[in-house]
């Protein structure tokens, strides 16, 4: 089981099986992506707080924060699935 968040303004953190801090300093529009091996691949955008956005895949549960708490700031994802590897990027195309 994994769980990925965002922290401060700038980092995404992931925490379980896997442990791994993705520094990002411009999510823009479109977010950052991150892929999964378990085949999930979720969008993570900061706005006021940080969204996340489940783009494909199954076994991830979102919890989202409120807007206006300053204890609270990050959409939480857990991936209950085994994971084995997660890869962090900022562009994505599809057909």
């Amino acid at each position: 089981m994994i769980k990925i968040y965002g922290a401060s303004d700038d980092l995404i953190e992931v925490d379980g099986d896997i442990r791994a801090e993705f520094p990002v300093t411009d999510t823009g529009e479109d977010g950052v992506l991150l892929a999964v091996s378990s085949g999930v691949v979720i969008r993570i955008r900061y706005r006021t707080c940080w969204r996340i956005d489940l783009v494909t895949g199954a076994g991830v549960e979102i919890v989202p924060c409120p807007e206006d708490d300053e204890d609270n700031y990050s959409d939480v994802a857990t991936i209950t699935d085994p994971v084995t590897w997660i890869v962090c990027r900022d562009e994505f195309v599809k057909a």
